[in-house]
C-alpha cells in the first residue's frame, strides 16, 4: 500500500528504527506512511529523507546560526513531558500558523492521552525566563525522528524552527546515533524544503526501497510525475486504437489511513478510467506503479464507508471533470505489463467478453 497506518500498543527502540528505515513517521501515538499529498487541487509526491550522521558536518551558515542563537538564548535538552508553558507557546504558534493544527499540543503529540509510546526528547529555547521555542524528537536504537517544532511568532526573525532542528541533529551526533529523519519533502511545494537544508540527505527510493542521494532525484523520477507521464503515453496509445479514456485524479487515495473497513482500498492518486463501465457498475482503470515500472489493469467497485460521509464538504471542492470522487476498492487485479501497446488489445478482448456474457 502507498498509505498505511499502524496503532502499536508498545514500541521498542529497534522497532522505531525499522519503521523509519521504511519511510514511516509518527502521527500522534500511531505511526504511518504515505507517498502522495494533495494541497488544494494539486497532487504531489511525499519524498521521505534522512541524514546520515557519522560523517555529517554543519555548513558555515548553520554553524553561524547555532553560535548566534546559542549566545543570545539559553538552550536545554530534556526528556519530553508536556507542560502548561509549552501549551501556551503552542497556542501562540497555532494562532499564526497558515494551516490546520490540532487544538492542543497534547492532542498533536499524544492524541490527548498522558501516555507516550515513544522515547521523546525536547529542545527548549529561552530568552531569559521566557520559553520562545521548543521542538520534539523521538529516539530509537540508532536513529531519531524530528516530530514538531514550534516558536513564538515575536521571534520569527531568529529562524528558531530551523535552529531547534539543527540542535536535534547535534544532540543525535553527540549520542552516536546513525541516522536523523526530518520527515518528508514535497518537490514543487517549497513549504517543506527547509528539511533538506540540514545537510546531504538521502531519500527513500520506492522501486528499490533503499536510500539514495536526494541530489540525484530528477524531476521525471518523482513518483507523481512519472505516473502522469506514463499514463499520458498510454492514453495516446488508447486513442489510436479508438478506446476512450479519461485521466483522473483521486483525492481519496489515503483511504487506508482513515477509513473504517479493512479492505483493498484503491490508493493511487491518478489513473486512466476506461469506458464504458460494465453492467455490474465496476470501473475498469489503469494505473502506473512506480514500484515495479508496470501498468496495472484493475477492476474497481464503489464502497459505502460511513467514515467517509463526513468528507462531503471536502470532495465538493473538486471538479468532477478532473477528479474521481467516489470511494472505490479493488475488486480484481486483471493484469500488469510494462508495455503500453499491449493494454488496448487486452481491453478490447475484455469488452468483447463482457458483451457476450
Amino acid at each position: 500500500m502507498f498509505a498505511e497506518k499502524h496503532y502499536p500498543d508498545a514500541l521498542v527502540p529497534e522497532q522505531l528504527d525499522a519503521y523509519l528505515e521504511q519511510g514511516w513517521y509518527r502521527m500522534g501515538q500511531s505511526i504511518f506512511t504515505t507517498h502522495f499529498l494533495c494541497f488544494g487541487e494539486q497532487f504531489y509526491s511525499a519524498v521521505w529523507i534522512r541524514l546520515a550522521l557519522q560523517d555529517h558536518a554543519f555548513s558555515k551558515s548553520m554553524r553561524k546560526l547555532l553560535r548566534r542563537n546559542g549566545a543570545q538564548f539559553r538552550t536545554e535538552f530534556r526528556r519530553s513531558k508536556i507542560n502548561s508553558e509549552q501549551e501556551r507557546l503552542y497556542q501562540r504558534y497555532r494562532s499564526n500558523f497558515p494551516g490546520v493544527l490540532a487544538p492542543t499540543l497534547r492532542e498533536s503529540l499524544h492524541d490527548g492521552e498522558d501516555l507516550n509510546l515513544y522515547h521523546t526528547w525536547s529542545v527548549q529555547v529561552y530568552d531569559g525566563a521566557r520559553l520562545i521555542a521548543t521542538s520534539f524528537f523521538d529516539i530509537g536504537h540508532n536513529s531519531a525522528a524530528s516530530i514538531m517544532g514550534i516558536y513564538d511568532p515575536d521571534y520569527s526573525r531568529h529562524s528558531l524552527g530551523f535552529y531547534t532542528m539543527l540542535c536535534e541533529v547535534a544532540f543525535c551526533q553527540q549520542n552516536k546515533l546513525s541516522f536523523f529523519y526530518p520527515g518528508y519533502v514535497v518537490p514543487g511545494y517549497p513549504r517543506f524544503d527547509y528539511k533538506a537544508r540540514i545537510g546531504q540527505v538521502d531519500y527513500f527510493h520506492l522501486p528499490t526501497r533503499s536510500w539514495i542521494p536526494f541530489a540525484s532525484l530528477a524531476p521525471d523520477e518523482i513518483p507523481i510525475n512519472k505516473m502522469e507521464q506514463k499514463l499520458q503515453v498510454l492514453q495516446a496509445v488508447m486513442k489510436k486504437q479508438g478506446i476512450p479514456t479519461q485521466l483522473l485524479y483521486y483525492p481519496l487515495f489515503e483511504a487506508n489511513l482513515f477509513a473504517f473497513w479493512q479492505t483493498d482500498y484503491f490508493d493511487f492518486p491518478v489513473f486512466l478510467l476506461c469506458y464504458p463501465k460494465d453492467k455490474s457498475d465496476a470501473y475498469t482503470v489503469v494505473v502506473f506503479d512506480v514500484r515495479d515500472h508496470a501498468y496495472h489493469l484493475l477492476e474497481c467497485v464503489p464502497l459505502d464507508d460511513l467514515m467517509f460521509y463526513v468528507n462531503d464538504s471536502y470532495t465538493s471542492l473538486f471538479d468532477r471533470r478532473r477528479f474521481f470522487l467516489d470511494l472505490i476498492v479493488v475488486k480484481e487485479r486483471l493484469l500488469h505489463t510494462p508495455n503500453p501497446e499491449y493494454l488496448p488489445v487486452v481491453l478490447m478482448g475484455l469488452a468483447l467478453s463482457r458483451r457476450l456474457k
